[in-house]
């Protein structure tokens, strides 16, 4: 779905590099966690994808066509959910700010409308359709956002930390809503975050660090790789603390039940 080839990236020739040599292939319908440190370049990588930059050096395709020669067929087949939801309004109601991508996208009218109503039912803002999003409350307004972009039913779906302002309960019922919209349409989903619990149970997770791919694998394998995490300023979550604690003071079982609870609450 998605292939990166030696890609770098800077905004002129006299700034630095913000991505250097980035080479990704990323199957459809794949989950993958995008986790880095601030200036790591996640949020350009999205930007590169969706084709809003262009890459200095190497290729990005996006189901086989170069996102420097189709950028307006990246916008319909490729949505992005920024992290700040106002960043994507352009309407007084949500119904309307909800119908404006589908519309973008020449679709007819009872086509559109089916669209966001489907959708604000499914995120649970239907009864909210004729409200000024501006006037929400801030985790509504990442759902009308990431509405909009599920109107479209992008083949691609990346989200720039659409979390990290929300409740834990907000979070996981936006990584469900994610879920169900992956299984029910096959997409596939770029998750970007600096959220260490957000990469439990995603199929690949990815690290950017200095604007380079520090390591490309299994969330469990990244989190065994504690010098890695440290240098980057990240810590494991505690919830593995406390495992880890349990079983040096011969407590396996109820480690393992622990471990158990929390893969079992996070996972996507």
């Amino acid at each position: 779905m998605i292939s990166l080839r030696n890609v770098s990236f800077r905004y002129s020739e006299d700034d630095p590099w913000v991505l250097q040599d980035i080479s990704l292939e990323i199957p459809q319908g794949q989950l993958s966690v995008i986790i880095g440190p601030n200036g790591s370049g996640k949020s350009t990588l999205a930007e590169l994808i969706t084709g809003l930059l262009e890459p200095s050096s190497g290729n990005i395709l996006v189901g086989g066509l170069d996102t420097r020669e189709h950028p307006p067929h990246m916008r319909g087949r490729v949505g992005l959910v920024f992290q700040n939801p106002e960043h994507q309004f352009f309407h007084t109601t949500v119904a309307e700010d909800v119908a404006f991508g589908p519309q973008n996208l020449g679709l007819s009218p009872e086509e559109v409308e089916e669209r966001t109503e489907r959708v604000l039912r499914e995120v649970g803002l239907w009864d909210l359709a004729q409200e000024n999003p501006m006037n929400l409350s801030w985790g509504q307004k990442q759902l009308v956002a990431i509405a909009g972009i599920l109107a479209m039913e992008p083949a691609c779906l990346i989200l720039d930390e659409p979390t990290s302002m929300l409740d834990p309960p907000s979070k996981k019922a936006v990584r469900s809503l994610i879920r169900r919209f992956r299984d029910r349409t096959g997409c596939t989903v770029l998750w970007i975050t600096q959220d260490m619990e957000e990469l439990v149970g995603a199929q690949r997770v990815i690290v950017l660090n200095r604007g380079r791919i520090a390591f490309d694998g299994g969330w469990k394998e990244l989190l065994g790789l504690e010098s890695l995490l440290q240098g980057m300023g990240f810590q494991r979550p505690t919830a593995l603390e406390l495992v880890s604690f349990l079983e040096k003071r011969g407590l396996v079982e109820e480690a393992h039940l622990l471990l158990f609870r929390w893969e079992e609450l996070l996972s996507w």
